[in-house]
């Protein structure tokens, strides 16, 4: 299921997607999230988010109620 990131938070440890889910990111990938931008196009897995718009960048992520 693609996605578009509406916000990147708490540097890059927080993702909230279009569709309003919040998924928190491993310490070791938010190095890499903290630079995702609104708007870029994301592919949700059960426990990874994919930035397609940056060469199909994997990270570790869990969804989150918080």
């Amino acid at each position: 299921m693609s996605q578009r990131i509406r916000e990147v938070k708490d540097r890059g440890k927080l993702i909230i997607l279009s569709d309003g889910s919040k998924w928190e990111i491993s310490s070791f990938d938010a190095f890499h999230t903290m630079m995702w931008m609104p708007f870029d196009e994301i592919e949700v897995g059960v426990a990874h988010l994919i930035n397609v718009s940056r060469r199909s960048q994997r990270v570790s992520a869990q969804r989150t109620l918080r």
